[in-house]
């Protein structure tokens, strides 16, 4: 069942809320209780102006980046290339390794203990597969290959560790619901907004999973029960305005960014406007580390830059 939230600019909203072994190669919450709908958003004056903490550009054997995702302990981030998984230090300092999984990664996620990847590929490949992680040796083991049953473009990992979330559609909102411990699939949800953003951002407490796509000549931003289906629409916005998107770990703040790198975050329950800067261009993921007070801005062009982004 969906229910959709009156249509202004935007709306605060509730939410109730591996077998064999090949080695890959290496080189060393609560949600706000009622929405409410305000006639248009308003930019709040900051306490604190966000800050450039860093910036880097990556060298990728396809010159591009399709992904990122924080490891839970806030330390590491993963960028996939389609082709090597790039992790550096939190502060971007320092390359820690360039994981080189022999199918590829258009997308990369990390499992609650960090024990373990999940890996999609996207076009023309329904196969997730699931890898062990040796942070001693910097390696990669194949532990179970998933098939999906149609392409796989994008994968979250829920806070847990029971659950995996992945996008079966690069049209249409398809997300697929996997139960960790045995691998089948729970739930597959055929949801009605087109060309999803690719962000499945979980909540805190592991029941909804977070993603924008377009409907009705607009972009809606969207949470998603993933017990029973119920979606419910946090916010609706011009699609010229989101390229790419990003939801908070405690589901306070989103963040969205335009095709030039223009980045604006709203609060959540309010819709105020919280605070806008410009970044990289072309961004093609947004990551908010795991305690939210910084966001991890992705360049398809391999730009990467961290914000602080508290208020």
């Amino acid at each position: 069942m969906r229910r959709i939230l009156l249509p202004v600019m935007l709306l605060g909203s509730i939410l109730s809320a591996c077998a064999g072994s090949t080695p890959s190669t290496s080189t060393a919450p609560a949600i706000p209780s009622q929405p409410s709908a305000i006639p248009s958003p308003t930019l709040v004056l900051n306490e604190k102006a966000p800050a450039l903490l860093a910036e880097t550009d990556l060298d990728t054997q396809t010159g591009t980046a399709y992904s990122l995702d924080w490891s839970p302990d806030g330390e590491t981030l993963a960028v996939a290339s389609g082709v090597e998984i790039i992790l550096l230090s939190s502060d971007l300092e320092e390359t820690l390794a360039i994981l080189k999984p022999s199918s590829g990664a258009l997308t990369a996620t990390w499992s609650s203990d960090q024990k373990k990847f999940a890996t999609v590929v996207g076009f023309r490949n329904s196969t997730i597969s699931i890898w062990d992680w040796d942070p001693s040796t910097f390696t990669l083991t194949l532990a179970q290959e998933i098939s999906a049953g149609s392409d796989q473009y994008g994968a979250s990992w829920s806070p847990d560790g029971k659950l995996l979330a992945t996008l079966a559609n690069d049209r249409k909102s398809t997300i697929q619901i996997w139960d960790k411990s045995t691998w089948e699939m729970l739930h597959k949800f055929d949801l009605p907004y087109e060309n999803p953003r690719r962000a499945l951002n979980w909540s805190a407490d592991s029941k909804t999973l977070f993603d924008a796509g377009e409907l009705d000549g607009q972009l809606v931003v969207f949470g998603l029960n993933v017990a029973n289906g119920e979606v419910q629409d946090l916010a609706t916005l011009p699609l010229e305005q989101v390229f790419a998107v990003g939801i908070s770990p405690d589901v306070e703040k989103f963040a969205v960014a335009d095709e030039q790198g223009k980045v604006r975050i709203f609060d959540v329950a309010s819709g105020d406007l919280l605070m806008e800067f410009q970044s990289v261009s072309q961004p093609v993921g947004l990551a908010w580390n795991p305690n939210g007070t910084s966001l991890a801005i992705l360049g398809y062009k391999t730009a990467l830059q961290l914000w602080k982004v508290v208020r």
